[in-house]
């Protein structure tokens, strides 16, 4: 028996917005009471890297202007901008380990001799695959554009108007 993670059966629930854009195929009741969080920037993490703060500030006025960005988001805004900022050392180290020996930064000697490939293509490759995640779920990549639907307007709800129970 497989155990997942969130401990709930099947795959993840489509958003609630994401419904609505599309429709609404399965004619089902929409939850009306679904949270919505506030458009604008979230508190940088103080744990992220000055790699990572700058991808933080690069980033959060993109995001804001592409009206994606609620103050909600700043963990996976985080875990982005830190692994990309892992990613770029992990590839610096790779080009400079490179320029010191006669191998490739992908492949390095061990103490016996043998040739094999580098620790740092496992990290690189783990922190791409960290970085790929995140920006689709940010809709920074073209493909995740088109399934993405802004927060700037709270999706025309004003949240003095909500009830809340």
């Amino acid at each position: 028996m497989e155990t997942k993670v969130n401990n709930m059966p099947g795959p993840p629930r489509k958003p609630t917005a994401l419904k609505i854009f599309e429709g609404n195929r399965s004619h089902r009741p929409l939850p009306d009471r679904e949270p919505i969080p506030l458009a604008g920037a979230p508190e940088m993490p103080k744990h992220l890297t000055a790699a990572a703060r700058r991808e933080w500030r690069r980033l959060v006025p993109l995001l804001l202007s592409m009206r994606v960005l609620s103050e909600s988001d700043g963990v996976a805004l985080g875990i982005l901008c830190q692994a990309y900022a892992t990613l770029i050392e992990a590839q610096t180290l790779m080009v400079k380990t490179a320029a010191k020996g006669s191998h490739s930064g992908l492949l390095m000697k061990t103490g016996s001799g043998y040739v094999q490939q580098s620790p740092l293509l496992s990290i690189i490759n783990a922190q791409a695959e960290i970085v790929s995640r995140q920006l689709r779920e940010f809709g920074l990549t073209p493909a995740s554009r088109t399934r993405i639907q802004t927060v700037g307007d709270n999706g025309g709800i004003d949240p003095l108007e909500l009830k809340i129970m």
